[in-house]
Formats: structure tokens, sequence, C-alpha cells
């Protein structure tokens, strides 16, 4: 983050430009936030499940395209901020991995209480990044960050706790705190993936006959 701050910055104001612009359409169209006007597609009782499937496809994106950015960084790989929008190869992935991810956490959270929700947040914040980076499958990406943390899963609850905080940190400054806070979440888990998962989405443990870089591919 500090090698890169201004196209950090950058980044994140991309980011929540294109979140506001997307969820304007959203809201617009599909009833959800609530408002009279325009043409909807009333919805009122699925709007709980329609919000959640929405914000995990948009938050999804603009958080893949990040840890893009990131795994690049860490590498020591130049970056740019149109590589927010490089994702498109995994997209379809990217959305059934969000999608699953914040429904699981949901599951848990709901029906066990907040704890094992944070838990099980924490057990699956490798799926991103494996998905964008390795180019995983959505389901196979959640299968390898469990087994990664599994054993560590108050570490990582902590860890992911921690990082979330911090990101979040730039919200109690009227956004604005937000375009340099925004990244850490992303850079600290990238970070730890990198440790766990060296060589495209294979495990710290497994054997290698080669190393491969994360992302080789200049966009």
């Amino acid at each position: 983050m500090k090698q890169e701050p201004i196209t950090w910055a950058l980044v994140m104001v991309v980011v929540l430009i294109g979140n506001s612009i997307l969820w304007g359409v959203v809201n617009s169209l599909f009833f959800v936030g609530g408002g009279m006007d325009g043409f909807r597609w009333p919805w009122p009782r699925e709007e709980v499940a329609l919000h959640l499937v929405l914000a995990s496809v948009i938050n999804g994106f603009f958080l893949g395209g990040m840890y893009r950015i990131a795994c690049r960084q860490v590498r020591g790989m130049p970056i740019r901020v149109n590589q927010l929008f490089s994702v498109l190869d995994v997209l379809n992935e990217l959305a059934m991995g969000s999608i699953a991810c914040a429904t699981a956490v949901c599951l848990a959270t709901v029906i066990c209480m907040v704890i094992p929700g944070l838990i099980l947040h924490g057990l699956l914040m490798f799926t991103l990044p494996l998905i964008v980076d390795a180019r995983l499958r959505a389901f196979e990406a959640m299968r390898l960050s469990w087994n990664a943390l599994k054993t560590q899963w108050l570490s990582a609850t902590l860890f992911h706790l921690v990082a979330s905080f911090l990101s979040g940190l730039g919200f109690c400054f009227c956004l604005v705190g937000i375009v340099i806070t925004g990244p850490l979440y992303v850079l600290a888990v990238t970070v730890l993936y990198r440790d766990y998962f060296p060589f495209k989405g294979s495990p710290y443990n497994a054997p290698h006959e080669k190393p491969q870089p994360f992302f080789d591919q200049d966009f």
C-alpha cells in the first residue's frame, strides 16, 4: 500500500463510484431499499434475499478486482487502476463464490448466533483470492480456504475481524477516510494468502517441483 498510495486511492474512488452507480440501477429496478418513484419489480417478501444476492455479486466483483491488483503488488508486479476490471475471465465463479460465502455466513449467523458466522467468515476469507488468482471454481476455492485455515480457526477469525475493523475506520470520517483505509483489508488478506498459497492456489505444505508466479499476465 505504501508503495502505491495514489493507485490504491484511485482504485477506491472507482469502487465507490461504481458501487453507487450499480446500486442506483438496482434500486430503480428491483425495489431494493424502498422508494416510490419509477418502474420497479415489486418483490417485497423476497427483498432480503434479493438484497443479499445483489450485494454479494456487486461487492464480489469489486473485491475480486482489488484482490487481483493486490496479488500483483505482493509479487512485485506493476499495478494499474484498470486492472480492477480484469476479473471478467472469472466473473461467473466470482459471483457464485461471493453468493455462496455470503449465504453460508448469513445462515451461520442467523441460525447459530453471531460467533459461528464470524468464524466461518474468517475461514472462507481466501475464497475470492483463490478464484481470481488461481482461477479455481467457486466451491473448490471455498474448500481450499476452509482446509487451509480450519486448524487455526481462532487466529483466522481474529485476523479477519481486525483487518475488517481497520479497513472500516475510514467510514468514521465522512467516507473520505475509506479511500485510504479501504485497501487495508484486501492487502492484509492477500499477504496472508500468499503465505498459505505461494504457488497459484497450491497450499504451503504441498510438494512443488518448480515455483510459479501468482499472476503473470499484464493487463
